[in-house]
Parts: structure tokens; C-alpha cells; sequence
């Protein structure tokens, strides 16, 4: 962090998506500046209502790293034991059973059973691994997702596998919920499983775990995010894809948009399921964080309108009958805001593997 170098621009504050609460980032930098021993308990409050979007770091002129400030905070907090019952029912379930999901580790492929796809074992041999996100495994709701992928994948007679229950949460909100320890161990478990496994890619289907393996991770193989991977191979989809002329609107994921600049992959995927794709306002690199990331997807604060409602108002605006997306996380808030809404029958929220129909 570069605290000092701060000039007070109000930039951070100003782009940050959850401001409208009681989180004011240019106060935390002031405060830090002036060493104040205590923060205030509501701003002391406020740290848990950031979504590590990232954009206030992103937007400094100054190089000053805003976010990292959050999470230094957090993990102060953590070491004083003053964190909510949701925040230690997180680390607890994911310390015992490698998900923050409170599920059996046995559970965790359990939809496998019908996919049949390979797992692979140490030392054996696979092109490319996939690494599946713990919400995902375990949330049935991803199950089509899942059945499309692996149907996709050996259209393109694509050589995968997964790692299966010795897969840990990759610990991408554990880190930015500011429990380091726990990241770590689960940093070095996932890496002595796959680095032992004799592979030349790994495919992620979350962005937060693409975002995390390839910056946090020391990993021996390159790191794909799936709309990445299917990307390079577009022509020979494009042959089997029924194309459907729906208006669909891409909402771009914090993590795999701002955080990784993976914003043209995506769009040019879902040019070969609709010629009628449109934006929001906000997009690319500007795009409005849903609202989920940060370990936001557990805690739950009381502040104004949601974010992901926002986004579902405006694509009844704009008309469209879809929004999609390319992240677990962005799936379940807008469609959970859908549904706040009462308009879940007229507006669907899929994730792109799911709008590729054969």
C-alpha cells in the first residue's frame, strides 16, 4: 500500500458500488494516515460492505491500493475475534470440509454420478484440468451449466478431468474476507494435489477462482477461464450451436472484467448463440459489481437498493429477455434480485455455458 501518497481526489469513493452504505474508503485512508488508534464502530462496521471489486485500487491516480487497506482491516478484526457468526461459520466449514458451504466433502461431485467425468489421480495424465468452484459443486442449481460443459467438451473430442472430493475451495474469499492462515493452508493443499498431476492447462469456471489460482497460486500449467478456453475454439463451435435470436444482456463479472481485462471473449461466445446482444450503461471495465464477491455472497447487510436490482431494472428498460453471465457468484444475486423483483418468469439470469444449446 502507498497510504501517504493519497491526495484526498475522492476517486475511490466516488466509483465505489457500495459508498451509498456506510463504507467511505477516503476516510479509512485518512484515518490510517493520521494513525488514529481506534476507527469509529460504525466506519470499523463498514469494511464488511465491500465487495473487493477492486475498482477504488483501479481508479487511484496515486497508486495507494485502497482495497488492500480493507483487507489489512478485516484481518485486524479477525485477530481480535470480533467478527460476525455467519464470517466464523465460514472459516469453520471450509477449514473442515474444504467449502464454505457447511457440506460434506463426499458430497462435493456428487453430480458426477450422472456426468461420469474422469478424475484424475496423482502422477496421471490429463490435457486439461478442470478446477470447479465450490458453489458450483455443491448447488444444484449449476447442474445444467455443468451438463452443458461436459457435453461441449467432448463435442470438441476436448481431453478433461477434475481433481473430485481431494479438491479444496480454491480460497478466494477467504483471503479477501482477510483470514490469511486459512487461505494459505488451502493455497498449499490444492497446490501439492495439482501440481502432482501431469497436465498442460487448467480451465476454471469461476472467475474468482481463475482470479485467484493465477495471481495467489504457484501452479506449474497455464490458467484458462472457460469463456477463454472456448474462445480460441469458436469456429468449430459455431457448428453445432442452434443460434437463437433472444435479446441478451451481458452483465461483466468483477473478477474476470475489471480485475483481469477478459471483457471480448465472452461477448464473442455469445455472438454465436444470438445476433441480438446488447450493454448495460455500465460495462467492461465500468461494469456495476453485482454484489456477491468479498465473502458478500454470506454476509448480509441492510443498506439501500441491491445492486443486482439494479441491474434487473435496467434490463427490463432496455427490454432484454436475458442476462447473462460468466461467473457463479453474478448467477445467483441477479437472479436471487429477479425474483425480490417478481419478474423471475419474464427476465432469466443464465450463465453463458447454459445458453449453448445443441
Amino acid at each position: 500500500m502507498n497510504i501517504n501518497t493519497c491526495i484526498q481526489c475522492a476517486r475511490c469513493t466516488s466509483g465505489c458500488p457500495v459508498s451509498r452504505n456506510n463504507l467511505n474508503i477516503r476516510k479509512l485512508i485518512y484515518f490510517e494516515q493520521i494513525s488514529l488508534k481506534e476507527l469509529p464502530e460504525e466506519i470499523k462496521s463498514s469494511i464488511w460492505e465491500c465487495t473487493t471489486c477492486q475498482t477504488c485500487s483501479l481508479r487511484c491516480p496515486k497508486d495507494c491500493q485502497p482495497m488492500d487497506l480493507i483487507l489489512n482491516l478485516r484481518k485486524a478484526e479477525i485477530e481480535k475475534g470480533r467478527i460476525e457468526e455467519s464470517i466464523i461459520q465460514i472459516f469453520e466449514s471450509t477449514y473442515l470440509f474444504g467449502n464454505p458451504w457447511q457440506r460434506a466433502r463426499e458430497k462435493r461431485v456428487d453430480w458426477n454420478k450422472e456426468l461420469n467425468v474422469r478424475v484424475i489421480k496423482e502422477g496421471e495424465e490429463v490435457e486439461n484440468l478442470v478446477f470447479i468452484c465450490c458453489t458450483i459443486h455443491y448447488d444444484i442449481r449449476f447442474l445444467n451449466l455443468l451438463k452443458n460443459f461436459v457435453l461441449l467438451l467432448r463435442k470438441l473430442n476436448i481431453d478433461f478431468g477434475i481433481i473430485g472430493e481431494e479438491e479444496s475451495c480454491c480460497g478466494s474469499e477467504i483471503k479477501r474476507l482477510g483470514e490469511e492462515g486459512l487461505f494459505l493452508e488451502l493455497k498449499q493443499k490444492n497446490e501439492e494435489i495439482i501440481n502432482k498431476i501431469k497436465k498442460k492447462r487448467i480451465i476454471t469456471l469461476s472467475p474468482h477462482c481463475y482470479n485467484v489460482l493465477k495471481k495467489d497460486y504457484n501452479l506449474n500449467a497455464e490458467i484458462y477461464h472457460y469463456t477463454q478456453f472456448l474462445y480460441v475454439m469458436k469456429e468449430k463451435i459455431r457448428d453445432f450451436i442452434k443460434k437463437d435470436n433472444k435479446k441478451i444482456i451481458y452483465h461483466d463479472p468483477c473478477f474476470l472484467g475489471k480485475q483481469n481485462k477478459i471483457f471480448d471473449e465472452p461477448r464473442e461466445l455469445l455472438r454465436l448463440i444470438t445476433d441480438n446482444l446488447i450493454e448495460f450503461d455500465q460495462n467492461r471495465e465500468n461494469s456495476l459489481c453485482c454484489e456477491g464477491g468479498g465473502g458478500r455472497m454470506w454476509i448480509e447487510k441492510k443498506g439501500k437498493e441491491r445492486l443486482a436490482e439494479i441491474r434487473v431494472k435496467e434490463t427490463v428498460l432496455k427490454s432484454a429477455e436475458v442476462i447473462a453471465v460468466s461467473c457463479p457468484f453474478c448467477l445467483l444475486t441477479i437472479e436471487d434480485a429477479t425474483k425480490v423483483l417478481g419478474i423471475d418468469e419474464k427476465i432469466r439470469v443464465f450463465d453463458i455455458l447454459e445458453l449453448i444449446f445443441f
